[in-house]
């Protein structure tokens, strides 16, 4: 039969091993790896692209700037926009209080584009 203080240490290790399982669980799903990422042409020119005509605005990192630009890089952002719905915005511009973003129909190419909407799927915190 275990000791007092051995049952408590194995309630704790039960505990412990518990919460770490749901823990992971619980967090977000994790998007492509990195190593797959940086063999994806669409996902290269993107983060190229992306810095060029999108950072000044949405940030590095898709974190957004104050009144410039919203924040991307939210598992909410990410879902509630569809490829189609980013492709939009990109070519049609989006005017919205406190902020303005200008159509890119003229300065990015349609496989432009899709570099651009691989990049920013890419974007989570």
């Amino acid at each position: 039969m275990l000791g007092r203080s051995a049952g408590v240490y194995l309630l704790l290790a039960a505990l412990l091993t518990s919460s770490l399982a749901l823990a992971a669980c619980q967090s977000a799903p994790a998007g492509p790896s990195d190593e797959v990422l940086l063999q994806d042409p669409n996902y290269i020119i993107g983060a190229g692209l992306y810095k060029r005509h999108c950072s000044g605005c949405h940030g590095e990192g898709g974190e957004g700037r104050t009144s410039l630009g919203p924040q991307i890089n939210t598992a909410e952002w990410q879902a509630a926009n569809t490829d189609d719905s980013i492709r939009t915005v990109i070519l049609e511009g989006r005017k919205v209080a406190g902020t303005s973003m200008e159509s890119f129909r003229e300065v990015l190419t349609d496989d432009e584009i899709v570099a651009v909407i691989t990049y920013i799927r890419s974007l989570t915190p």
